[in-house]
This record gives C-alpha cells, sequence and structure tokens, in this order.
C-alpha cells in the first residue's frame, strides 16, 4: 500500500501540531479538543484556527472522568466523549460506510487505512487508502465526528484532520 491522502469526499486536510498529546475528542459543535499533559485546546477543524488554550494541568487532569472516557471543557462546561491512549477508542464507522482501522503492519509503526465497507463486493484492504500520518508517531488512535464530516487521526505529536469537501 502506497501512503497517500485519503480519497475523495475526504479532501480537506487540516494540521494542528502538538506535543505530548494524549486523548481528544468532538465538542457538540464539533470542533477538535486536545488534551495533553500539559493542558488542552479546542480548534476550528476547517481552518484550523484555534479557538482556546488552556495551559492548566491540574484542571485539564481534573476535568477527565475517572474512567477517562469523558472530558468536560473547563471552558463551555460541556461533556464530551473523548479517545486515546487512557480514553476510550474513536467512531470507526460513518453512516455512509467509510471504515478508519489502526493497523500494524511494520510493527511498532501505526498506519490508519480508510476504505468504504458499503462498496459492492467489498474485500478487507482490497482497495484500502493507508493515509499519510505525516509527523504523528506513538501511540496512533482515530475516529469520526458524530455526524461523519470530518475524520481525526490522534497521535503525540498532535491531530489530522480530514474533512468532507462538497
Amino acid at each position: 500500500m502506497e501512503f497517500m491522502n485519503p480519497p475523495s469526499p475526504w479532501g480537506h486536510e487540516t494540521v494542528i501540531p502538538a506535543s505530548g498529546v494524549i486523548a481528544c475528542g468532538w465538542d457538540q459543535d464539533e470542533n477538535v479538543v486536545l488534551i495533553s499533559g500539559s493542558g488542552y485546546s479546542m480548534t476550528e477543524p476547517i481552518t484550523g484556527s484555534r479557538i482556546h488554550r488552556d495551559y492548566d494541568a491540574n484542571t485539564t487532569y481534573d476535568s477527565r472522568s475517572e474512567d477517562n472516557l469523558f472530558f468536560t471543557i473547563p471552558f463551555t462546561k460541556e461533556k464530551i466523549m473523548i479517545f486515546g491512549l487512557d480514553a476510550g477508542d474513536g467512531i470507526h464507522v460513518s453512516n455512509d460506510g467509510w471504515h478508519l482501522e489502526v493497523i500494524y503492519p511494520w510493527w511498532p509503526r501505526a498506519t490508519v487505512i480508510i476504505d468504504n465497507v458499503f462498496k459492492a463486493n467489498h474485500q478487507y484492504l482490497t482497495d484500502a487508502t493507508a493515509i499519510d500520518l505525516g509527523r504523528l508517531d506513538g501511540s496512533i488512535k482515530c475516529g469520526f465526528s458524530p455526524s461523519g464530516n470530518h475524520l481525526m487521526i490522534m497521535g503525540s505529536g498532535g491531530a489530522l484532520i480530514y474533512s468532507r469537501t462538497v
């Protein structure tokens, strides 16, 4: 498999550089929330514009649920589901059949693949695309936004977002 950008309709790419990311999620407006040991940030997924950044590690830690599946955003008080290293797992299938998966063909290096499982005669990995992860490394997690309009790949070096183009 050749590493490349995801196929259509995933035409818009946004890179959110960060350091030490351990979890991420989507707020109700589908803004990206990245959580690290040095605080958290909220970023708009299309423009990559930062909405908010909080450097308070203690407040960030205290805002995670005991089971690490939820995060209450201190800035908005909204409780969101999170996925990541010590958190849950992302949404891996969209309503229209797009499927994201982290595989390890060259362990310990992760590869994220995307494929549409609703295609006629679908066969695992036959038409899958291996997404070029750029600067992301370490433990990789991925998931779709609740609407399925964005997908996020998270690594310790930040997040890679792909959005549908119309």
